[in-house]
């Protein structure tokens, strides 16, 4: 897991010096970040191979409506002791309109995690960006 630097303080970076793309960086507590990511700049990262989308909705949600790649990983059922990470990939958690995200967000921060990402808006910011989503 990456460590902190004291020394970098330029928001638009992650912890290992990396651009964080058309993102806003909110400062949750000392040496931990909540980092926002609006649909397109996720829907790049996801197309380039960066990112892995995890959606906290429920299961009836993402039934009927998904986002293509996303993982279903229910805010219900989430344990951030338990969550899986893939190193050199960023794993951006998204919702319906992004409350339940952050909520998930804030989890994996209390759990240890200096660094967590989300989709601002969620699945509706999403479509109303003009990308496809899955439906059964």
């Amino acid at each position: 897991m990456p460590t902190l630097n004291n020394d970098n303080t330029d928001p638009n970076t992650d912890l290992n010096g990396n651009p964080i793309m058309a993102s806003q960086v909110l400062r949750i507590e000392d040496a931990t970040r909540l980092v926002e990511h609006d649909p397109r700049d996720v829907y790049e990262q996801l197309h380039a191979g960066q990112a892995v989308l995890v959606d906290v909705r429920e299961v009836s949600e993402y039934e009927n409506e998904r986002i293509p790649g996303a993982f279903l990983m229910p805010l219900s059922f989430f344990d951030a002791e338990k969550f899986p990470f893939i190193p050199d990939t960023r794993v951006i958690l998204m919702c319906a309109v992004g409350k339940r995200s952050a909520a998930a967000a804030k989890q994996l921060m209390k759990a240890g995690i200096r660094e967590t990402h989300h989709m601002t808006g969620g699945l509706t910011a999403w479509k109303e960006t003009g990308l496809e989503t899955d439906k059964d």
